[in-house]
């Protein structure tokens, strides 16, 4: 009788710790990025008008652009936020949210210290307040984050 002997493999199919944590991380920040653009869609949707007002505000596009922004913006960051978090579309999407977040941050540079009627408007109109450190910093965190998910290997 011949003893049937399973060969073993010589690959480690168990992931390393380090490996392990960063594949952890990365869902994390998929989660925060999702749910950030997420948020922030659901709230310029439900008052596309207020939205566009925050638009109007920066003082940066034509009039006749306002509307279709206020109306397009939300949407996109609404594909995004739920397309990150899907593995399959996760670096797509993240290079989308880089980008669009990148944008948003020379926004708030070039608006840096001006007392904006809305707030910054990131997630629908608030109170008046100046562009500053902590709306430029949000910006870069969401660039950072998207970049951390768009050049894992």
């Amino acid at each position: 009788m011949t003893d049937s002997v399973t060969p073993r493999s010589t690959v480690n199919s168990s992931p390393t710790p380090s490996r392990s944590l960063l594949y952890w991380v990365t869902i994390a920040i998929r989660l925060v990025l999702g749910a950030v653009f997420l948020y922030s869609a659901v709230t310029k949707i439900a008052d596309v008008y207020s939205f566009g007002l925050v638009l109007q505000s920066y003082d940066l596009l034509p009039d006749p652009m306002i509307k279709p922004l206020a109306i397009l913006l939300p949407l996109v960051e609404l594909v995004l936020g739920a397309a990150v978090l899907f593995k399959p579309t996760a670096r797509y999407a993240s290079l989308g949210i880089g980008l669009i977040s990148l944008l948003f941050t020379f926004v708030m540079i070039s608006k840096w210290g001006v007392v904006m009627p809305y707030g910054c408007g990131c997630f629908g109109p608030t109170e008046a307040t100046p562009v500053g450190i902590v709306d430029v910093g949000k910006d870069v965190l969401l660039v950072i984050g998207a970049g951390l998910v768009l050049f894992r290997r």
